[in-house]
């Protein structure tokens, strides 16, 4: 059950806008019971002032270490997937990586708001943002889940007190302070189904204490299998008639002529897509002798080969994690101590994934083939005999003659160098040391920290110089079409001194901070006695990115174009103050204000108000109004803009699928702070002891967003007439060759909806039983576009037309209800759980006959049993997807994702997930 402390029953059942509804086996007490203790004033998320329990009108929900000993999660990244108010798009993004340049990274979204705007903590302070991601996201795997003690999940706007990302709200994870003797837990997890994705888990807890001195270590290390497409029905292809089918560049298609030499490049009627003049193989489906799979309808109306990523794509990678963490508090007196806090995590994420592709396309944003006076396309000339034996014949059956006697260039799959394979280290460390206490005035508190992030990304196998390869296949007579898709003999040993192995970026990220603040009373007026703090800090952020000379000349295969490295950092100054004051018995109100000075981007003041009354014994009312901001990061404006390779994306008017372009990408330095305003008003309702029903309604505002538009966006948007894309894309034979993909202050949003719990308790002579509902309604999510047209994005990843709404790439679906039932029996040693985890359904795009194709609502069951018949011994078992859900079809992906037949923002391809645990504390 939750523990009764600091935020506990009043904030738990009251306050809390959800009250921790994760594992259930909630105790539910009298919100304005008469009896209730008088404890100890304690700090809460979302505010500087110290209260006793029953004085806070903020929405926070709390998640404390039983509950998520129930939930069977198996790092952090999955315990917050269970939290409803993530329920929609990026709620949690997870390591998958297979399409997108993770790095490992694991972030969290508030109300689909994006993990940059939503700031997280530890122990009350920021962390350092991830290095070699977007500058302001946060890894939360990086927090140890064994070492956590509970979660405080603000559900509202708090820039008016922690400044910038808070816009969306705020997680806090607050770690174990203090322990009593040695804990030891072990936990193993497998998917009931073969093939990968097991999860082990290790840790250890110890405390010292005494009178003056208190001191937590933790140590934990976790191990995940990785699990591939190949070890799940639904996801051994990437085709699935009518549905979707492959889109990624298959072995041996002509995408047209080239003329080789100074000057040249290709010829008119060339095929930019991966599609082209076909594939000789694919008459007569003989595709699959090289790995291949026959599709009809290519660019040019003959069948062509495609390559079925689904079997090598990753669903989950295989990750290691070692965390260890440390809390000390050292008491100088009976007023003054000494703190302090450690934290470091090491994570390891390893992605294996499909063979890299190379055609003519992708080597134009690689300077090396001009400079060196390579064709910048896999050749195959008249004089090569498999140009004679193959592909003459087959381009005269197609009516293709006016390609014979030219050069072709040929797409490829190329197995040569194996699948690739990335290794990303991940580094987080921070030490914050302080001092806290009380003077005659009020209480103080002063703390000193640094942070940072490192990140070492690295591959093993799979990659390669594209001028180096190019140079090695045009010199030779080398065949697309040979069986099993490779090169043999001598050819294959020249090849090998094009591959590319080794670290190809190192990152860093660092924050050092300052805080300083004081909390008190202020003398008594009228009878009242307003509360107060006042503080101020000081950070200075540096983010600096040292690509490999190979990474930086865009030259390496499958690692999407050129990096040029980024030195940048800026200090930002801050004062808050915050009030509160009881002006009547039962009505509190509080303000706080804050000012942020940025040395690069400017000033921004915001404020915030929040009341609540306790109208009468059973029913209470809370509002809040507040204005937020949130500041471009130092990657959004200073990562110089480049020439690479697009995402994958859909042409609408050629009716391709799956192409990739040349993009142009990267930061502005002109940039502003998006700008927000939010308010929400609540209504808790406990009508008997037992039961208590809470209902927020929430809206935010967000104005100037800070957005690059997917490839698929400005895509769609482009051949739809939008003139706001006019000057994005370029065209070639009304094929796309380039996009133009930079960020900038465009549109504005606005979101509302309702967050609802309802918690029930009561006592039998067979035990205890509890029911709690946890769950979120999204009414209303709509965007604006940089042309003004507004994407009505909740319940649908596409507009009617099958055009994605803005953001689907960037997390999926805005959900319009998720909620979590969860009910409890505890009776002695044994207390069992059973949880539903409920969506609704949404639709998730076109199916390749136009046809809007629809996901439908699902529940996911998840059971746990614990024991403690032994003394100081704790034995679980648990299964999540109990009955082993299966993922429903998906139409034609229009998210960035490599991994086919299931949304990977919404499905755990694990499906039923069998945990045991143990525990022994000494």
């Amino acid at each position: 059950m939750m523990m009764e402390t600091a935020i506990s029953r009043a904030v738990r059942l009251m306050f809390s806008g959800s009250a921790a509804l994760i594992g259930a086996g909630l105790l539910a007490q009298p919100v304005f019971a008469q009896d209730t203790p008088v404890i100890q004033r304690v700090e809460i998320t979302g505010s500087s002032i110290k209260r006793v329990d029953a004085e806070t009108s903020l929405p926070v929900q709390v998640v404390t270490k039983a509950d998520i000993a129930k939930t069977g999660a198996s790092s952090t990244e999955e315990l917050l997937q269970s939290i409803s108010a993530f329920s929609s798009a990026g709620g949690v993004s997870n390591a998958t990586g297979a399409g997108t340049s993770t790095g490992g990274l694991s972030s969290i979204s508030l109300r689909g708001l994006g993990s940059t705007r939503t700031l997280v903590l530890v122990n009350g302070r920021r962390l350092a943002a991830f290095a070699g991601s977007d500058g302001s996201s946060v890894n939360v795997n990086a927090i140890p889940l064994a070492a956590i003690e509970r979660v405080e999940v603000l559900k509202d706007g708090a820039s008016g007190v922690y400044g910038s990302d808070a816009v969306a709200g705020v997680v806090n994870f607050i770690l174990s302070k203090r322990v009593e003797g040695i804990e030891v837990t072990g936990t193993y997890g497998s998917p009931s189904e073969s093939g990968g994705g097991q999860n082990g888990r290790a840790s250890i807890t110890g405390g010292y204490n005494n009178d003056a001195l208190s001191i937590v270590a933790s140590g934990s290390y976790e191990k995940e299998k990785a699990l591939f497409g190949r070890d799940r029905s639904y996801a051994a292809s990437a085709t699935r008639l009518p549905y979707y089918n492959s889109t990624a560049t298959g072995l041996g298609n002509i995408q047209g002529s080239f003329t080789p030499g100074p000057g040249g490049g290709p010829d008119a009627g060339f095929s930019t897509g991966g599609s082209g003049y076909g594939n000789p193989l694919a008459i007569g489906d003989k595709c699959s002798t090289i790995k291949m799979a026959t599709l009809q309808g290519g660019a040019k109306g003959s069948p062509y080969c495609a390559y079925d990523s689904g079997p090598d794509v990753g669903l989950t990678p295989d990750r290691e994690l070692y965390n260890f963490t440390s809390n000390l508090n050292y008491k100088l007196n009976e007023n003054h101590e000494l703190f302090a806090d450690l934290l470091y995590s090491q994570s390891k994420i390893t992605q294996t994934y499909q063979a890299s592709p190379a055609r003519a396309s992708f080597f134009e944003t690689d300077g090396q083939f001009a400079a060196q006076g390579v064709d910048a396309a896999l050749l195959l000339y008249p004089s090569n005999p498999a140009y004679q034996s193959i592909a003459v014949p087959y381009l005269t059956s197609q009516g293709y003659t006016s390609l014979i006697g030219k050069p072709l260039s040929i797409t490829s799959r190329v197995f040569d160098f194996g699948p690739r394979q990335n290794v990303d280290t991940a580094k987080q460390a921070r030490i914050v040391v302080g001092a806290k206490g009380s003077l005659s005035f009020g209480d103080y508190e002063v703390g000193l920290s640094h942070n940072e992030s490192k990140l070492e990304s690295a591959v093993t196998s799979g990659y390669f110089s594209q001028v180096a390869y190019a140079k090695i296949i045009n010199a030779s007579n080398w065949n697309p079409w040979a069986a099993g898709g490779v090169q043999t003999g001598a050819l294959a040993d020249q090849l090998k001194s094009a591959a590319f192995s080794g670290t190809f970026l190192n990152a860093k990220s660092t924050s050092d901070a300052l805080d300083a603040k004081i909390t008190g009373d202020f003398f008594k007026v009228a009878g009242i006695t307003p509360q107060y703090a006042v503080g101020l800090q000081s950070r200075k952020e540096k983010y600096v990115t040292d690509p490999s000379a190979a990474y930086e000349s865009g030259d390496i295969s499958g690692l999407g174009g050129s990096v040029v490295p980024i030195d940048r950092s800026r200090t930002v100054n801050s004062v808050f103050g915050e009030l509160s004051v009881p002006v009547l018995k039962n009505l509190d109100v509080n303000l706080s204000a804050r000012d942020d000075k940025y040395n690069d981007v400017g000033n921004s003041a915001n404020w915030k108000g929040n009341f609540m009354w306790r109208a009468t014994k059973e029913i209470a009312l809370r509002g809040s109004y507040g204005t937020g901001f949130r500041a471009p990061s130092l990657v959004d404006l200073w990562t110089p803009q480049t020439l690479g390779t697009s995402e994958q994306f859909n042409d609408p008017a050629t009716h391709q699928n799956g192409l990739q372009v040349n993009a142009l990408s990267g930061g502005n330095p002109n940039l502003k702070p998006e700008k927000s305003k939010q308010y929400s008003v609540g209504l808790v309702w406990q009508p008997v002891a037992s039961t208590s029903i809470v209902v927020d309604f929430f809206n935010i505002n967000i104005r100037d967003i800070l957005a690059t538009p997917s490839a698929q966006e400005i895509v769609s948007r482009f051949r739809a007439g939008d003139s706001a894309y006019a000057g994005l894309v370029t065209l070639r034979d009304n094929e796309i060759v380039s996009i133009r993909s930079t960020l900038a202050n465009t549109g504005n949003a606005n979101v509302q909806g309702i967050d609802l719990s309802a918690n029930w308790k009561d006592n039998f002579s067979f035990g205890k039983l509890s029911v709690d509902l946890n769950g979120t309604y999204m009414d209303d999510f709509n965007q604006t576009s940089p042309g003004g047209d507004i994407s009505h994005k909740v319940g649908t990843i596409v507009d009617y037309s099958g055009n994605p709404v803005i953001g689907a790439q960037n997390g999926g679906v805005i959900l319009r209800w998720k909620h979590n039932l969860a009910g409890t029996w505890s009776n002695g040693p044994w207390a069992t759980t059973l949880i539903q985890r409920f969506r609704t359904g949404y639709e998730v795009g076109h199916d390749l006959n136009d046809n809007r194709v629809f996901i439908g609502a699902e529940a996911i069951y998840d059971a746990n049993v614990t024991w403690k018949g032994i003394k100081n011994l704790t034995l679980a078992l648990g299964v999540r997807n109990l009955f082993d859900k299966q993922p429903q079809t998906i139409g034609t992906a229009v998210t960035n994702q490599f991994q086919a037949g299931y949304d990977i923002n919404q499905y755990d391809p694990r499906g039923r997930f069998v945990y045991v645990t143990a525990g022994y504390k000494f």
